[in-house]
């Protein structure tokens, strides 16, 4: 359960490929300024067999203006699963597979997903490794936690076993909502670095790399399209936040109640309608 991070890098990487794909070739076919990528990561051994999804990102991409803004979605948010009833979100996927989870999380945010990513753990410190690493700026207070960081603080150099065990640290006064801001800074660190134009060379060795680690409606291109759809993609300017709202438990079990006013207005803020 904690290792959906691992979605984090191997997912853009796929997801810029095939958006050049989609809207290069094909624009006539996205009418929408917005475009919403569901982000997911399963604690499945086997990708083909279905775990619960503990990584849950959308990404949403401004055709246009090329502006980038991020959600997160805590895995203990209990909302509505079609044909299920209420429950942790993270449980939609194994229930219902991609059509049930996708239902789920546009119901819950009143938004369109236009295509998803799946990825399984098993390549992601190998994608880190492939890019020779990311920069993180890591709190002090998790370096002195965690061994694999060896003290390292500040906006520092992590490879990919650093940056996996960066992402699974949970044991802070934050606790889930943490490790939540951790993926976020994780998301940002593999981004910058796959957008470095001497990065974009390893896009084929990376998509072998996850090959069979992957599961998506977007159709992957060539590094050609790659190179056009990134051209002035700001992610240094990309607007993050994360779904709110309190814990409580309920017959034994720890739920986040989505606090629902709040997160109208992040989803607002956000931008994710046109």
């Amino acid at each position: 359960m904690q290792k959906w991070h691992k979605i984090l890098g191997i997912s853009f990487l796929i997801l810029f490929l095939g958006l050049g794909l989609l809207w290069v070739l094909y624009p006539q076919e996205q009418p929408r300024e917005k475009i919403n990528i569901l982000l997911l990561g399963v604690d499945a051994r086997d990708i083909n067999h279905p775990g619960n999804t503990d990584s849950m990102t959308i990404l949403s991409i401004d055709k246009e203006t090329k502006e980038v803004a991020m959600l997160s979605i805590p895995r203990d948010a209990r909302v509505e699963i079609p044909r299920r009833g209420l429950d942790k979100i993270n449980s939609a996927y194994p229930h219902g597979g991609f059509d049930t989870t996708i239902e789920t999380v546009e119901n819950f945010l009143d938004i369109k997903i236009d295509y998803y990513i799946l990825i399984n753990f098993d390549e992601f410190k190998n994608i880190v490794d492939t890019l020779d690493g990311i920069y993180v700026d890591v709190e002090p207070s998790t370096a002195a936690k965690v061994p694999e960081l060896r003290g390292k603080s500040g906006l520092t150099r992590l490879n990919g076993e650093q940056a996996l065990a960066y992402s699974r640290f949970r044991f802070d006064s934050a606790g889930d909502m943490g490790r939540v801001k951790r993926h976020q800074k994780i998301i940002k660190g593999i981004i910058d670095e796959a957008l470095k134009p001497e990065n974009l060379t390893k896009a084929p060795i990376i998509l072998n790399q996850l090959r069979e680690n992957t599961r998506t409606n977007i159709l992957p291109y060539d590094t050609v399209i790659l190179e056009k759809i990134i051209n002035g993609f700001k992610i240094d300017q990309a607007k993050i936040a994360m779904i709110t709202g309190k814990y409580t438990t309920i017959n034994g079990i720890v739920y986040l109640i989505p606090d629902d006013a709040a997160n109208e207005k992040i989803i607002a803020d956000l931008g994710f309608r046109d």
